[in-house]
């Protein structure tokens, strides 16, 4: 991915939550590309290793840290390692998402704290463990990637969706508290958008027709340029905002 030259995230340090989707090793190696060195966290050793390995293709140094980080002590042990095995900590990417589709009136309460929990939650714990070192330094950048249904409804995704809107709030809110303290907070929402899209079946492309103006999913590099600036002193006034990378999908909204 080419990288503009005044776009360099040189002598950063970004901490990112591994996905499941595949997305996080493209964003990672993004950040490393542009000069940032990265930890990786996340629950799954092998989705951690591989987002490393995409940081150290870059000739950039990676920290690898899995745990569960199902509490502050966690989240703060982490950031705390990441500042000391890279020297500090600049960047914030909160790149997990938990989906769940499913009715409503089948969705057990256990699910739906589930669903909650991994993603507001998670990203409440990763922002007030990481913000503590921000704020106190008087800079840094969090990005959190989120779905635009965080403002789309879609049918039997209620948790979900409100994940999601908790998520864009909470970064609204965060950017007011923190934004005196040098630090900024945006969210990059996304549409359809997967690693290697197979050939699209009939049903997807009348999809595609109806709510998409490009006409096509997106992929996490067309994800990646975005965070870049979004992770970068290049973007010192901007805060609070949701970007959408959607292929025009809110066009519609």
């Amino acid at each position: 991915m080419p990288v503009p030259n005044e776009w360099t995230l040189e002598g950063k340090v970004a901490l990112i939550t591994a996905d499941t989707r595949g997305w996080a090793p493209v964003l990672a190696g993004a950040l490393a590309e542009a000069g940032a060195d990265v930890a990786v966290a996340g629950s799954s050793a092998e989705h951690v290793e591989s987002t490393a390995a995409a940081v150290r293709a870059q000739g950039r140094k990676a920290a690898t840290i899995v745990g569960e980080f199902s509490g502050y002590t966690e989240t703060d042990a982490a950031v705390n390692q990441a500042v000391s095995e890279l020297g500090g900590l600049d960047i914030l990417v909160n790149a997990s998402l938990l989906e769940l589709g499913k009715p409503t009136l089948d969705t057990t309460e256990f699910e739906w704290s589930t669903v909650m929990d991994a993603n507001a939650g998670a990203t409440f714990r990763w922002s007030r463990s990481a913000g503590r070192v921000m704020t106190e330094q008087g800079s840094g950048h969090i990005v959190n990637i989120i779905s635009e249904m965080a403002e789309r409804g879609l049918t039997n995704h209620v948790p979900f969706s409100a994940s999601q809107a908790a998520i864009q709030q909470m970064t609204r809110s965060l950017s007011l508290e923190w934004g005196t303290a040098g630090v900024r907070i945006n969210c990059i929402a996304t549409g359809w958008v997967e690693l290697n899209p197979p050939p699209l079946e009939e049903q997807q492309k009348e999809l595609l027709v109806r709510y998409l103006p490009l006409r096509r999913k997106g992929t996490p590099e067309e994800l990646a340029t975005l965070l870049i600036y979004l992770s970068g002193d290049f973007s010192d006034f901007t805060t609070g905002q949701t970007i959408y990378v959607d292929g025009g999908a809110m066009a519609h909204a």
